[in-house]
């Protein structure tokens, strides 16, 4: 197994949530979504080095993945959990001849896809269900993995939670007002 690219992919980011921009207000509310995605674009440069990068769509990753032969990991921006524990599942996935991996979100779509490679295929389906994905990346009753499951951070519900768990990231829990 080669090394891996890692790619931050706005496509699979939750949907902006207007209510909690509206509790937050502007101003906070990128401030948090900043903090977000530069939390999770420091995790990709600490996975993949000079192969870290960003995204907004499917049909940027083609051009960002070019001449990549190794595996892939895409991530959304709004994960707080995203870890160093997704890596070492994913690389023993793939050790264990997995083509296709993914770690789900409370809404049930992916927010870390695995790829045993750059496939132009599967790249051109990032961002749509995980079902899809799976149907383009082969025999869906083969292997498929499943990486531990995390929370966005997209909506109020999502911030509250955050704000209340004592386990999670302190710059995003203190950024968030303790009357959400």
């Amino acid at each position: 197994m080669g090394p891996f690219a890692a790619v931050v992919v706005d496509a699979l980011a939750a949907p902006p949530d207007p209510e909690l921009r509206d509790r937050l207000g502007p101003e906070l509310h990128d401030r948090l979504r900043a903090v977000l995605r530069e939390r999770a674009c420091a995790w990709a440069r600490e996975v993949a080095g000079e192969r870290a990068g960003e995204a907004a769509g499917a049909r940027a990753l083609g051009a960002l993945l070019e001449g990549h032969d190794g595996p892939v990991l895409l991530a959304a921006p709004d994960v707080p959990g995203l870890g160093p524990h997704h890596v070492r599942a994913a690389r023993q996935d793939l050790e264990d001849g997995v083509e296709l991996a993914f770690a789900p979100a409370g809404d049930g779509q992916p927010f870390l896809l695995v790829l045993a490679r750059a496939e132009p295929a599967w790249l051109a389906e990032v961002g749509a269900p995980f079902d899809r994905l799976a149907r383009v990346a082969g025999d869906p009753r083969g292997p498929f993995g499943m990486l531990r499951p995390e929370r966005r951070l997209a909506t109020v519900a999502d911030a509250r939670a955050l704000r209340a768990d004592p386990v999670a990231p302190r710059e995003l829990r203190d950024l968030l007002p303790a009357t959400l």
